[in-house]
């Protein structure tokens, strides 16, 4: 019965050790993921594995990578202290990297082998060795000194007494084996036995009692470091995958599903379609009312769209105000048309925003799977494309991708990576535009930039300038043309005398670019002529998306004496209050005002409103656009201070332009009169 209770006791120690090990294991090996990788903290990985020196028969435990390096290794303080007693079972890291992960249960030692990370993302492996024989001996010898007096005792009461005095004796030893029997069944610890029978026995079910106790705690506590690691887990889940602001699948849910939709797809030979959302005008609602308002409007917006949709399709947020819309079960055009013109309508409805009332819209980019062989990067920059050209169209609507995008997406492409070698090999060249009086007296000149480009001939400005804009490549077109227009000027002065005023314009990321204005506040600092023979226009629209900074940049600039122009008016936001608050000199008339002179009273109307407005405000008033004889002489007629078309000369570059005041053919052009 001794020998009987020892290798029960042995077995469901050996078991015991096995499960403490797989769940010492487990969690180290998850305290350990953090600090493994590409570049791993041998620092924190030593101090995590320091936990270890709690479990007394520990021999030593080691930390590899996916490579096989060694990162860390721990030795029992209790080990390191005796010298070699287990250097005969230790082995080679090259052995202890083909051992089979799992547990590896040999008579006098139990070694676990326990993978680092996800089986399919895993970062290296945790190798324990447990001294088996000498817990067992230790164990062995205190379960034998306190059963064999009882043993001896027991079998001089066998020889005394008779078997029924024995099975009495032996019946608490019976029920502890039988307790012990049940456990090794049920793997539940929470029992006690009775402590009944001989000294012996009292003191064996004490013992057994007692370590029933100690190990039904450490299971709990396990059990409470497991659960609080499955929801840590699952809180990791969710940040990793769904976005913390809307709650919506965030972009690496969205590529994965992508894919295995796309894979799903091209496997059953059916359609899938992408849309790319983007709120138009968020920019400015995150600037005037502030960022909380605006994480709010993410938020509203994101459940308007998820009622749009239909039962299946998928809505996630890929960042900033940008969204997209998966939608599965082979979709038709005109279902993704009316779900997509289902989105404008809804969105681009008044939006109650604590107590402001906002004011936007959404542009859509629709690409279909088929049309980039089910590749979710492609599909991906497809609705991309066919949304940004929903924007330059209007904003507001939907677009459906086709390959003439991707054309003009990589011609796009092409002339912004030629942008910064255009500048440095001297492909772009400033044309200069005559600006008159209504005396045909040359006023002054606007500088308006070319680009004749090797690779792609000649590129207008309306259309590398947005892209310059787009890639924040405008400031290095902004710096050539100021230092170009400083060279050019004494040979216009010399040529059309001092009092001329030459223009450049400016964009809105020049102002919101210290180095830019530094830029131009030292040109002037050191130009050699007078400072106020230059002027800089800007647009209505630029001027606002920067204005407290334009305000100061500009105010430096007119304490040098330089003009302030703004271009385009009546196109952008077209308020009248703004121009109390603009710190300028010029108005400038834009074209559409002026072509309609002469064909639309109404055009002729406001024009002349604007003039008498700005006479008011005492401001020189510039139109541009003239091209006819009938509008100059309305112009005249309501006193416009400068025109400024084709009427009186077309952009030419700076020789021809002098070579023409030479022979005094743009010195005075007489207005013929009806």
């Amino acid at each position: 019965m001794l020998w009987f209770s020892v290798n029960v006791y042995e077995e469901l120690y050996q078991e015991f050790v096995a499960e403490e090990l797989e769940s010492l294991s487990e969690n180290l090996a998850n305290d350990l993921l953090p600090f493994i990788g590409e570049q791993s903290d041998t620092f924190s990985i030593a101090r995590t594995m320091l936990r270890m020196d709690q479990y007394e028969h520990i021999e030593y435990a080691k930390v590899f990578n996916n490579q096989g390096d060694l990162l860390s290794a721990y030795h029992s303080p209790q080990i390191m202290q005796s010298g070699t007693l287990y250097r005969h079972r230790e082995l080679t890291n090259e052995l202890l990297l083909k051992l089979p992960f799992g547990l590896d249960i040999a008579p006098d030692c139990i070694i676990v082998v326990k993978r680092i990370g996800d089986p399919q993302y895993s970062q290296g492996r945790l190798i324990i060795s447990y001294d088996l024989s000498q817990a067992l001996s230790s164990s062995q010898a205190k379960l034998i000194s306190s059963v064999l007096p009882f043993a001896g005792l027991l079998v001089l009461v066998a020889v005394i007494l008779v078997l029924e005095l024995q099975r009495r004796s032996l019946s608490p030893l019976h029920q502890l084996i039988h307790k012990m029997r049940r456990i090794e069944d049920t793997k539940d610890y929470d029992v006690a036995v009775e402590e009944t029978g001989k000294k012996e026995i009292a003191e064996l079910t004490r013992g057994f009692n007692s370590m029933m106790s100690d190990i039904n705690r450490q299971v709990e506590a396990n059990r409470q470091k497991n659960a609080l690691l499955l929801r840590q887990q699952e809180q990791m889940e969710q940040l990793a995958n769904f976005d913390s602001l809307t709650g919506l699948p965030n972009r690496q849910f969205l590529m994965t599903s992508l894919s295995i939709e796309l894979a799903r797809a091209k496997r059953d030979n059916r359609e899938l379609a992408l849309m790319f959302l983007d709120l138009d005008g968020f920019k400015l609602v995150n600037d005037s009312f502030g960022h909380d308002v605006g994480d709010k409007l993410l938020c509203r917006a994101a459940d308007i769209a998820s009622e749009c949709l239909r039962k299946g399709d998928i809505l996630g947020r890929l960042g900033g105000d940008e969204f997209i819309i998966m939608l599965s079960n082979n979709p038709l055009i005109t279902q993704l048309k009316e779900v997509a013109q289902r989105l404008i309508d809804n969105l681009s409805r008044p939006h109650h925003v604590d107590e402001w009332k906002i004011y936007t819209g959404v542009s859509i980019g629709i690409s279909l799977a088929t049309e980039c062989d089910y590749q979710a990067s492609d599909m991906v920059t497809n609705a991309d494309i066919a949304m940004y050209r929903s924007k330059r169209n209007g904003r507001g609507q939907f677009t459906l991708f086709t390959q003439e995008m991707q054309d003009d997406n990589r011609r796009m492409v092409r002339i912004a990576t030629n942008i910064a070698y255009a500048v440095e090999s001297d492909e772009l060249s400033l044309h200069y535009q005559p600006k008159v009086n209504c005396h045909g007296v040359v006023q002054g000149f606007e500088a308006l930039i070319r680009w004749s480009s090797k690779e792609l001939g000649f590129v207008p400005p309306n259309e590398f300038i947005p892209i310059a804009e787009q890639s924040d490549k405008i400031s290095m077109i902004t710096r050539w043309v100021m230092t170009q227009v400083c060279r050019d000027l004494p040979a216009l002065l010399a040529a059309y005398g001092d009092a001329i005023r030459v223009s450049l314009n400016l964009s809105a990321h020049d102002l919101k670019n210290p180095k830019v204005t530094e830029f131009i506040v030292e040109k002037m600092q050191s130009l050699p002529i007078a400072p106020s023979t230059v002027e800089f226009e800007i647009t209505e629209s630029a001027y606002l998306e920067s204005f407290h900074a334009g305000n100061v940049f500009f105010e430096t600039l007119r304490g040098f004496g330089c003009k302030i122009a703004l271009d385009d008016f009546g196109t952008g936001y077209s308020s009248l209050s703004y121009l109390t608050e603009f710190n300028i000199d010029t108005l400038k008339i834009d074209r559409q005002f002026t072509s309609q002179i002469g064909a639309s009273k109404r055009s002729g109307l406001i024009t002349n409103t604007i003039i008498e407005m700005a006479r008011h405000l005492k401001l020189t008033v510039c139109a541009e656009g003239v091209e006819t004889h009938e509008q100059a002489q309305f112009l005249i007629h309501h006193k416009c201070d400068l025109l400024q078309g084709y009427l009186y000369g077309r952009p030419e570059p700076l020789s021809t332009v002098v070579a023409n005041a030479a022979k005094g053919d743009c010195q005075r052009l007489n207005i013929v009169s009806s």
